[in-house]
């Protein structure tokens, strides 16, 4: 693997990671909303970033979908709705 490949790699690990943050720290909730929209809305650099490591873009967004819980604690959602200006 390229260097440029292991960074992309990193890139989209963090993503993943960042998608399944459960916490309530106001900027890690901020990367999961990013991330969440990063991968699950298709962003043209998660496209191709998939595209230059070779991977399908729609499996590869399947797999993360179907294995990694991305969904928003009470404590998160209850941080987004009190702070709903900064995260607009």
């Amino acid at each position: 693997m390229t260097g440029e490949e292991q960074f992309i790699t990193a890139i989209i690990s963090q993503a993943i990671e960042d998608t399944a943050y459960t916490g309530v720290a106001r900027d890690k909730i901020k990367h999961k909303m990013d991330a969440i929209n990063w991968i699950v809305g298709l962003d043209p650099e998660f496209v191709n970033y998939c595209k230059m490591l070779g991977m399908d873009t729609d499996t590869i967004r399947n797999k993360i979908i179907a294995n990694v819980d991305m969904s928003y604690t009470q404590k998160q959602k209850f941080k987004i709705k009190s702070e709903e200006k900064f995260f607009a």
